[in-house]
C-alpha cells in the first residue's frame, strides 16, 4: 500500500486504467482493514487545527495566501498509518504561458479570408478571419492516437460554426475524428501518423470592441503526457468601428 500511495502522490503520469486499478486496490485494503478513529493535527502558517473522524478519508480545504508561499505541517495522533497528500490547483496567470514542445511540433497562425497572415494584436471590429493550427509528428515515436487540440478564444471574438453557417468545409483542412464547438472554445480530436502533419482552421469574427486575453493553444495525446505542445497566449484588441 505504501508504494501505491507513493506512486499516486508522485508526478509520474498514469493512464486512467492504471489509476483506477490502484484506487480499487486501496479501496479493498481499506474495506478489509477496519481501523479505529483517524486523529491528526495540522498547522497552516501558524493556524493549528485538530481533526478526528471515523472515516477512512478526510478531506480539508486549505486557504493558502495568494503569494503561494504557505507552509503546512501534519502530526499523526492516532495508532493508524496516515497518508497525507496536498493537492494544489489554479489558473495560470495571463501572459505567463510559454511555448513548449514535447515530441510534437505545433504552429499557430491567424489568417484573413484570403489566406494571408495577419496580426491579431489589434484588428477592426467586424473582421472575418481564421485561426490555423498545424500539428506535426516528428517521427520519433510510433503513431499518435487520440490526440486532443484545445483552442480557447477571447470573449471579443465569435466562433463561426461551420456546421451552423453551412460554410465551405474546405476551411477545415484536416479531417478530425471528432470536433466539439462551444461558445468560446473548440476541442478537436484526431490521430496523427508518424511524420504526418495535420492542419485545422477555425473561422472567427471580431464581434465586440475592447481589450481581451487570448489564452494559449494546447495539443497533446490524451493518454500519454509525454507527447504535447503549447503555444503561449497574448493580449488582443478589437478596435471599435462599424461592423460589416
Amino acid at each position: 500500500m505504501t508504494k501505491i500511495c507513493e506512486s499516486l502522490a508522485s508526478e509520474q503520469w498514469y493512464s486512467t486504467q492504471t489509476t483506477a486499478y490502484m484506487l480499487l486496490a486501496l479501496g479493498k485494503f481499506v474495506g478489509n482493514h477496519k481501523q479505529g478513529d483517524l486523529k491528526f493535527a495540522y498547522n497552516l502558517n501558524g493556524n493549528k487545527q485538530s481533526v478526528k473522524t471515523t472515516s477512512a478519508v478526510s478531506q480539508i480545504t486549505l486557504d493558502f495566501p495568494s503569494a503561494g508561499n504557505g507552509q503546512i505541517s501534519i502530526v499523526n495522533q492516532s495508532q493508524n498509518t496516515l497518508f497525507a497528500n496536498v493537492i494544489l490547483d489554479g489558473i495560470p496567470l495571463m501572459g505567463a504561458e510559454t511555448d513548449e514542445s514535447n515530441d510534437l511540433s505545433m504552429s499557430v497562425r491567424y489568417l484573413d479570408m484570403a489566406g494571408q497572415a495577419i496580426d491579431v494584436g489589434e484588428m477592426p471590429q467586424g473582421t472575418d478571419f481564421m485561426a490555423e493550427v498545424s500539428v506535426h509528428h516528428p517521427g520519433i515515436r510510433g503513431d499518435y492516437k487520440e490526440m486532443a487540440l484545445t483552442q480557447i478564444f477571447p470573449s471579443g471574438w465569435e466562433i463561426r460554426n461551420l456546421r451552423m453557417d453551412n460554410a465551405a468545409s474546405a476551411k477545415t483542412m484536416g479531417v478530425p475524428t471528432y470536433q466539439d464547438i462551444r461558445d468560446d472554445r473548440v476541442h478537436t480530436y484526431f490521430d496523427l501518423g508518424s511524420n504526418q502533419q495535420k492542419t485545422f482552421r477555425v473561422l472567427l469574427y471580431a464581434t465586440y470592441a475592447g481589450r481581451f486575453y487570448l489564452p494559449g493553444v494546447h495539443c497533446g495525446a490524451m493518454y500519454n503526457n509525454k507527447v504535447s505542445a503549447s503555444h503561449a497566449g497574448q493580449w488582443v484588441v478589437v478596435a471599435a468601428g462599424t461592423e460589416n
